[in-house]
């Protein structure tokens, strides 16, 4: 399993799509993953990868 990671703090707290798993480039970012999933495929990337990027040192419990 590859590490995918999203290290710029400007997309803390949101969710962002990425081209694929081996491209880390992020297409776009919003709120929420629906209006990403939207954007993503408005700007033409049929099968992006959706992912939330967690706010720097927040604790996430799932």
């Amino acid at each position: 399993m590859e590490n995918t990671l999203v290290k710029d703090e400007k997309h803390g707290g949101r969710f962002v799509a990425l081209k694929d798993f081996g491209d880390k480039t992020v297409i776009v970012d919003g709120k929420n993953p629906s209006e990403v999933l939207e954007k993503a495929i408005n700007k033409g990337y049929q099968n992006p990868v959706i992912l939330f990027v967690p706010v720097r040192d927040m604790v996430q419990i799932y």
